[in-house]
């Protein structure tokens, strides 16, 4: 399934604003598509190069967001895209992770496009809801294929249960100038991760039931000495 999003969003975003003097780059478009794909839509949150997402996976599988990136007219200084990401789990699976990887495209500047900064969307929103997911650090590694959270990855773990919706998280994007009358395109591929994220009275229980099979070990150790 292949869900298309195409409004020439640059005068949406930018028109009227006073950021716009400062912009050098501006999104064009933004497509959806991959195995996981439920549906996808975007909107402006009322400020230049800010957008709210809203991504629905119906399955366990990856989906991958395509930008194509344009010259805007300023001063040829770029402005960071601020992005509010609300993800909906519309499968029979709880999803226990969460992960972002930028791909650029050959005709991307290298290495250009790049996280900025990223925290909990709910900081934002609100600030005294719990997240379904915290933003794992820098140190952490992650099994493959997934690399350490970083300038082009960014790894979320927690619990979003299934046909729950969760405002997952917030990030910047820096988004080199192409030049005027060239173009390019970046891909950001959202793999979600299926699994129990274990309650604390799991944890409880599970430690209680070690301490007991220890304290059995002990006195049959006794008895037979």
């Amino acid at each position: 399934m292949n869900v298309t999003t195409k409004s020439l969003i640059a005068a949406m975003i930018f028109g009227g604003s006073a950021a716009t003097a400062d912009a050098s780059s501006v999104i064009t478009g933004v497509t959806a598509s991959g195995p996981g794909l439920g549906s996808f839509s975007f909107s402006e949150l009322g400020s230049s190069a800010v957008l709210n997402f809203s991504t629905t996976f119906s399955s366990v599988n990856p989906i991958t967001l395509k930008f194509t990136v344009a010259h805007e007219d300023g001063t040829g200084v770029s402005v960071p895209y601020h992005i509010y990401d609300a993800i909906k789990n519309n499968t029979p699976e709880a999803f226990s992770s969460f992960h972002l990887h930028i791909n650029e495209s050959s005709s991307a500047p290298r290495d250009g496009v790049v996280f900025t900064s990223f925290n909990s969307a709910d900081d934002f929103f609100a600030p005294d809801f719990t997240p379904s997911f915290t933003l794992d650090s820098s140190s952490i590694n992650q099994p493959a294929l997934f690399e350490p959270t970083g300038p082009r990855d960014l790894n979320f773990t927690g619990e979003l249960k299934a046909g729950e919706t969760a405002i997952q998280s917030y990030y910047s994007l820096d988004l080199p100038d192409p030049g005027v009358g060239n173009t390019y395109t970046f891909s950001l591929t959202q793999t979600p991760v299926a699994g129990v994220v274990p309650e604390p009275e799991t944890y409880a229980m599970f430690l209680a039931g070690l301490g007991l099979m220890g304290f059995m070990a002990r006195r049959k150790q006794k008895q037979s000495a």
